[in-house]
């Protein structure tokens, strides 16, 4: 199993040069660029197009996501990169289904058929639908070309909340058994006097728990202390991705979301450190 990915640095974030061939005005792509997935981005009457992003330098990525989108399960996200204005690319990731499948063939219980594994349609709106696609490798590139096909949507129009696009953070030593799982159900529940129960039901969120072990002192203050505590702290957001090759854990288990609270890097033994990481997810 590859090691954790935690993406906290995103170029997205400081591009002024980010456009789509298809917006509504009052929802325009720029809204990709906040970490409030509430405020999305929307097509106008269009279940195709086209988001270019220009760095205007070169950058380091091997990392790409497109958050709380509205993609159907046939949906297709082409992701490319070039260093000449998309006259050529270094990088094309071809059409990939906007989906990974949830379940290995013979997964599910007999008489229950999944086309190709991926998730039913009310499977999709129990989590924030996210796309991931990881290079494999970093690469050094200026411009991002995005091209959704989504035909099958019936609202009749592309939506999304969030890019990502970046170098994503890989501990050199995972984290330590114990990773903890958890939905966070805020409902408010009274009874009566007559003993009926009622319910002021709250969206339901994730929270994952993990604790960082045994990382070099130069790779915990570096990639820890100084990019995600100092810079992101609570106040921003991450994605983790707990296992990135088995992209049936994906729906489930990845949590786009915010440092819940600063945990202090303690010294474990010579020159290696620990951390605790809580992260709760965003609605």
């Amino acid at each position: 199993m590859s090691n954790m990915i935690i993406a906290a640095s995103n170029y997205i974030d400081d591009v002024n040069s980010i456009t789509a061939d298809s917006e509504v005005a009052a929802l325009p792509v720029e809204n990709l660029q906040d970490f409030q997935i509430q405020r999305v981005f929307r097509t106008d009457g269009a279940t195709s197009v086209q988001i270019d992003v220009d760095w205007k330098a070169t950058k380091i990525v091997d990392f790409f996501a497109l958050i709380a989108h509205n993609l159907s399960i046939t949906a297709t996200v082409r992701w490319r990169l070039s260093n000449d204005d998309f006259s050529s690319f270094i990088y094309d990731s071809g059409q990939v289904s906007a989906w990974q499948p949830v379940e290995d063939f013979g997964g599910s219980p007999w008489g229950v058929f999944r086309w190709g594994g991926l998730p039913t349609g009310e499977e999709t709106e129990l989590y924030t639908a996210n796309t991931f696609q990881l290079l494999g490798s970093p690469l050094f590139a200026r411009y991002l070309r995005i091209d959704i096909t989504d035909d099958s949507n019936l609202e009749g129009y592309i939506q999304a909340g969030r890019l990502i696009a970046g170098p994503a953070y890989q501990p050199s030593v995972n984290y330590a058994n114990g990773v903890e799982f958890e939905f966070i159900d805020n409902s408010r529940v009274t009874k009566s006097r007559g003993g009926q129960t009622f319910v002021d039901e709250i969206q339901k969120f994730r929270v994952i728990r993990f604790e960082l072990i045994n990382l070099p002192e130069d790779e915990i203050f570096a990639n820890v202390f100084n990019n995600i505590d100092r810079i992101k702290g609570i106040s921003r957001d991450v994605l983790i991705i707990p296992q990135p090759d088995e992209p049936q854990t994906w729906l489930t288990q990845n949590i786009y979301g915010r440092i819940a609270s600063i945990q202090p890097i303690r010294n474990r033994a010579l020159t290696f450190y620990s951390r605790q990481v809580e992260v709760e997810e965003i609605i």
